[in-house]
């Protein structure tokens, strides 16, 4: 008797392609991701030895991250949240990714750093995004 090997093939063994709202469902996650991990280290430049240079590294790499968020909104296409929550995610993840590039770009002196955050309140636009995108994962199936 011959032994006849076995070979298994799938009909498509490529993955799913992503759903626009699973896409947009896991960028919502890494935003809210990004904004504790910015506030965590917004705490820690406190004790930092360059204190200002600390913040404005954190505020540089918050305002990319989020402006990431921003553009997948622009041009996201097939998303089945409300376009009003879309949109005012959006429009409120730009402002504050701009905000934060502005901040980034200060200059390492506290004067500089101060007069700039005194133009912008980062707490409450940190607090309108996390509502923001927050509104925009409910606003998506399952």
């Amino acid at each position: 008797m011959a032994l006849v090997p076995l070979v298994v093939a799938s009909c498509n063994s490529a993955p799913a392609p992503e759903t626009p709202d699973a896409k947009l469902k896991g960028a919502d996650g890494t935003a809210l991701t990004a904004v504790q991990v910015y506030l965590a280290k917004a705490r820690s430049c406190t004790s930092a030895s360059k204190p200002v240079a600390c913040l404005e590294d954190a505020d540089l790499a918050l305002g990319g991250q989020i402006h990431t968020y921003a553009n997948l909104l622009a041009v996201g296409h097939g998303f089945t949240a409300p376009p009003a929550t879309l949109t005012k995610a959006r429009n409120t993840a730009q402002t504050l990714a701009n905000s934060l590039e502005i901040l980034g770009d200060a200059q390492p002196t506290q004067a500089n750093y101060d007069q700039v955050l005194n133009t912008f309140d980062v707490n409450s636009a940190l607090g309108q995004l996390q509502t923001a995108v927050k509104d925009v994962t409910a606003g998506l199936p399952g």
